[in-house]
Parts: structure tokens; C-alpha cells; sequence
């Protein structure tokens, strides 16, 4: 039975079908895979930004933390060093209080010396001038 160029045409075009379908599902599989691939791939990504953001979260918390305590400690401080400020300030008053009532006690006795010693400047300069005649 010879064949017939039609029946060589639906064997061809037969074939042609089969390698159709058979491209069809490799690239169905393929793209599949791709998709598997790609998620996985997110998973992954999404997984390693979770991690670092927790990363960071906890040294952020950490470092806040120091911070906080560090500034308590100096505040501390601080409050100490006003402490024994206020108390250095307060007897340097009372002591420039002190040295304001002698500097008032002595210059209420210096104007006084001062007049004696000028009526007896005159004193010795008439006795002088009496020896000199």
C-alpha cells in the first residue's frame, strides 16, 4: 500500500503535534520550576530581612539601654557635684561677709589714724621751723 502524500502530510503534521505538546509541557515545567525557584528564593530573602531586622532591633534596644544608663550615672553626677557646690558656696559667702565687716571695721579706723597723723605732721613741722629760727 503505497502512501499518499496526505497520508505523509497527517503523519507529519502529526508528529508536528507531538513536539508541540511535548515543548508545551517542558515549558510549563520549566516555568514551575522558575516559580518554585523564585519563591524559595523570597522565602529566603524574606527570612534574612527578618533576621537582620532583629538584629538590629536588639542592638538598637541595647544600645539604648547604655545610653540610658550612662546618662542616670551622669545625672548622678551631676547632682553630686551641685551638692558639694552648694555646700562650698555657702561658707564663701559667710567668709566674704566676714571680710566685708573687717574691711568696713578697718577703714572706719584707718580715716581715724589718719586724721591723728595729719594734726601731728603739722605738730613737728612748727617744732622744726622753732629750732630753725
Amino acid at each position: 500500500m503505497p502512501e499518499t502524500d496526505t497520508d505523509r502530510l497527517k503523519e507529519a503534521l502529526d508528529g508536528l503535534g507531538r513536539m508541540s505538546e511535548q515543548l508545551s509541557r517542558m515549558a510549563e515545567e520549566q516555568s514551575r520550576q522558575l516559580d518554585r525557584r523564585m519563591k524559595e528564593l523570597f522565602d529566603r530573602t524574606e527570612s534574612a530581612t527578618e533576621r537582620l531586622v532583629e538584629r538590629l532591633d536588639r542592638e538598637f534596644r541595647a544600645q539604648i539601654e547604655s545610653l540610658r544608663r550612662e546618662l542616670a550615672q551622669l545625672e548622678r553626677r551631676a547632682g553630686s557635684v551641685r551638692k558639694r557646690v552648694a555646700t562650698k558656696k555657702a561658707p564663701a559667702r559667710k567668709k566674704a561677709a566676714a571680710k566685708k565687716t573687717a574691711a568696713k571695721k578697718t577703714a572706719k579706723k584707718a580715716p581715724a589714724k589718719k586724721k591723728a597723723a595729719a594734726k601731728k605732721a603739722p605738730a613737728r613741722k612748727k617744732a622744726a621751723a622753732k629750732k630753725a629760727s
